[in-house]
């Protein structure tokens, strides 16, 4: 028999449910006030009967929606949706770890660690833990951390098979390293530097271009820092011109799209610079407008803005969650072939891919030896960074399409050296199983990888499976290990890292604003103080 709930058990399932929403949204603890507010008025507006709107209004009042009630919800909502996370983990065969260290406003560093696994229904990413860190952070230090929270929560170290990184050398290192100190824990695993960090690291600019990069952005300081003035007159002669854009752009290093945005605005904006320059009676105006008015320097500029801009088409194609390591090299590998387009296209003239640039230049002549040079050691360094990239290319085929990968051949013993446990005979023969069915190929087609080798019997093809589900497995860069602007966003930006409270605070906010797990479920309330989620 079910016992119904009382009024006040479901006032704190309401209270729960509200607390669950406020930090999906990334509100602040406070706003649960403002919710019951909100919610009193809309009673006191659309119901008619004065009997029930009293009935309802005193419910709703019954809440528990303090901000300090609030922040016990959370604790308890985070508390329900990690012990599933661990519960998950420890019953999953194989994890990649994705670790970014970084220092916060009050200088405490912060190792942040998400976990890709398959739970046996799909593939999640979630943050696993985010630990503040006091004094020193190398590698052993960093170890040892890792090492002590697996033990006390119960999980394994050796069934991690990728281990992606920020590349600092306390990550890196080839003997203390946390990548070395964690190979010799499992040897299996695969330690990774973060793909897009490297696809950012391909384009540093040196040279005739980073002198021109330079000025660029000293004429977009001096028209948007030198003085308030300065930046309101500006506004106001893009108001009357009516330009296409509103502002320049400032660019930031730390921000990976900010240079080919900061560049495509300014030779989008480039009339009206010029205009805003000739009126200006700041000395410096002359300098910065004789610069703009030089065809070269601006050819320059409008290469590095065309150039820029499929060096962050590239760069969004590789952030985003879900994608694994096989879909960033791909991806990778993709760009050099583009530059070869693009070697041609300039060396042609006819500058199909350099739209700006095209509009700049009145003939092919002004392409100069610096453009196709730089041109020539983007592919370098792209085929250099795609060198050290450990990832088994007949293995991601196969993951891809084992519908058309060669049976003959190294695959399997390929594959062995991806996962040690599988039989190399039986993976063949159930390869040739797969391949003699026509309804999963077509499956393929429809469904794509990841949901494919999600739906693929495990009894029937057990080793085949294991095999795809490590690799897919595999993150391919920390991206999601940026989770600054959640905690912000939760109305935790006042919140300084420091006592063990307000860690695991800003921690259990973190944990339901980032992760996926959803609240599908009953909840429960037990006798005054427990609370949990079933």
């Amino acid at each position: 028999m079910v016992r119904s709930f009382t009024a006040q058990e479901r006032a704190t399932t309401a209270s729960l449910r509200v607390s669950w929403i406020l930090a999906k949204k990334k509100r602040p603890f406070t706003d649960s006030e403002t919710v019951k507010d909100c919610m009193l008025a809309v009673v006191d507006e659309v119901i008619n009967d004065d009997k029930i709107k009293t009935s309802v209004a005193s419910a709703i009042k019954n809440v528990p929606l303090s901000d300090t009630s609030n922040i016990r919800r959370v604790e308890i909502l985070a508390a329900d949706v990690y012990e599933t996370l661990l519960g998950d983990l420890m019953k999953a065969d194989t994890m990649s770890i994705a670790v970014d260290e970084s220092t916060d406003k009050t200088d405490t560093a912060q190792l942040c660690i998400y976990v890709r696994f398959f739970d046996s229904k799909c593939f999640r990413e979630e943050l696993l833990c985010l630990l503040p860190l006091e004094g020193h952070t190398t590698g052993d230090i960093l170890f040892g951390k890792i090492s002590d929270f697996f033990k006390d929560n119960g999980l394994d170290m050796t069934r991690v098979c990728m281990l992606v990184t920020d590349g600092a050398p306390s990550m890196t290192g080839k003997v203390n390293g946390l990548a070395a100190r964690w190979s010799a824990v499992a040897p299996q695993l695969i330690s990774l530097h973060c793909i897009v960090h490297q696809a950012v690291l391909c384009a540093k600019l040196s040279g005739a271009l980073k002198t021109t990069m330079d000025n660029v952005m000293a004429t977009i300081n001096f028209i948007r820092s030198t003085s308030s003035l300065q930046h309101r007159l500006f506004h106001m002669l893009l108001s009357e011109m009516s330009a296409e854009h509103h502002d320049l752009l400032l660019h930031n290093d730390v921000r990976w799209l900010s240079k080919g945005k900061a560049l495509e605005r300014f030779c989008g904006l480039r009339e009206e610079i010029i205009t805003f320059l000739r009126s200006s009676k700041q000395k410096k105006a002359e300098a910065h407008l004789s610069r703009i008015l030089d065809d070269s320097f601006m050819a320059d500029a409008c290469f590095l803005s065309d150039i820029f801009k499929h060096l962050n088409d590239v760069n969004l194609a590789l952030q985003g969650r879900d994608k694994t390591v096989i879909d960033l090299v791909e991806q990778m590998r993709a760009f050099p072939v583009k530059l070869d387009l693009f070697a041609t296209d300039l060396s042609t003239g006819r500058m199909l891919h350099f739209p700006t640039l095209r509009k700049c230049v009145s003939s092919p002549a002004q392409i100069t030896d610096v453009m196709t040079d730089f041109i020539t050691r983007l592919k370098m360094n792209f085929a250099g960074r795609l060198d050290g990239i450990v990832l088994p290319t007949e293995v991601a085929v196969f993951v891809r399409d084992p519908f058309t990968v060669a049976i003959e051949g190294d695959l399997s013993a390929r594959a062995k050296q991806v996962v040690p446990s599988i039989d190399e005979g039986k993976f063949t023969l159930e390869l040739v199983d797969m391949r003699s069915s026509v309804t999963m190929a077509q499956e393929l087609c429809t469904n794509g990888p990841t949901m494919f080798w999600t739906d693929v019997n495990v009894h029937q093809f057990p080793n085949i499976k294991k095999v795809a589900i490590v690799m897919l497995s595999m993150f391919g860069s920390t991206y999601t290990c940026n989770v600054k602007d959640s905690w912000s966003s939760c109305g935790l930006s006042r919140l300084a890292w420091g006592s063990n409270s307000v860690n695991m605070l800003l921690i259990n906010g973190i944990d339901l604003v980032v992760g996926t797990y959803s609240l599908s479920l009953k909840l429960h309330v037990e006798l005054d103080y427990g609370y949990r989620c079933t």
